[in-house]
């Protein structure tokens, strides 16, 4: 060092009082104790900040609170299973009016015939009562009626007398049902003069019901009038001139289709 610097640092440390060796042995004490406190503290709050986050780190989740459960109201008692109802009783019958088109047509009965005049009242002297009447039997009234038509067809002119008769009424089933078995005990029953008859030549033939009359009035003279059953209604026909037994009960379906 040169020896002006020297004499400069002398003169400016010459009355610098220096510490004691204990008294600078007690300052580096304390210094020390003071760092280890602080270090000290400073290990505390980390471990406590690390045992708070170990803490929250390990508590288990918290379990919501079960719901509340509604409670389960009682199983409904199963009722007891209907009865099956009784079938009900058939109905007298599915017709509650009688129409034009429910009668029989012109194609139903041949060509050329057309419904003469209409549907009209006409006298009942070709039925199967006049009929059994003209024989001399006995003669019965046909069963009440809710209502009731009637019905003409012809071909060619009036004076050729070539026509189909219908009458047709709406009763009740057991009325129809017992008419027709009326019918045939009295055909039975029935003593004609000498040359004349009766008989059923056909039943059964047509809808619920049906039969086929053909009277003998002698002298060649014969009719034949087809009465048939489909529920609570009745239909009669007679045909001029006489059609076979065939072509008669032919008819006999063709109405019931009608109906």
């Amino acid at each position: 060092m040169p020896e002006q610097a020297f004499h400069s640092l002398f003169a400016e440390t010459e009355n610098i009082r220096w510490d004691s060796m204990n008294q600078v042995r007690a300052r580096a004490r304390r210094r020390t104790i003071g760092q280890a406190a602080v270090v000290a503290g400073v290990v505390a709050v980390a471990l406590v900040s690390g045992g708070v986050a170990v803490a929250q780190h390990r508590q288990p989740p918290v379990t919501p609170p079960a719901a509340t459960a509604s409670p389960t109201p009682p199983p409904s008692t199963p009722s007891s299973p209907a009865s099956p109802s009784s079938p009900s009783s058939p109905s007298t019958s599915t017709v509650t009016d009688l129409t034009s088109a429910m009668m029989l047509q012109p194609r139903d009965v041949g060509s050329g015939y057309t419904v003469s005049g209409g549907d009209f009242t006409f006298d009942f002297d070709w039925t199967f009562e006049f009929g059994l009447s003209a024989l001399g039997c006995s003669r019965s009234a046909r069963p009440a009626r809710v209502a009731e038509r009637e019905r003409e067809l012809r071909k060619g002119q009036p004076q050729d007398e070539t026509f189909v008769l219908q009458h047709t009424l709406l009763s009740t089933e057991a009325k129809v049902t017992k008419y027709l078995a009326d019918v045939r005990t009295r055909v039975s029953a029935c003593e004609p003069a000498s040359g004349q008859s009766v008989r059923i030549a056909a039943q059964g033939f047509a809808g619920d019901d049906s039969v086929l009359v053909v009277f003998d009035h002698g002298a060649g003279n014969i009719a034949k009038t087809v009465l048939v059953r489909k529920g609570g209604v009745l239909t009669e026909i007679f045909s001029k001139p006489g059609r076979s037994d065939s072509a008669s009960r032919e008819l006999g379906r063709k109405a019931v289709a009608r109906l």
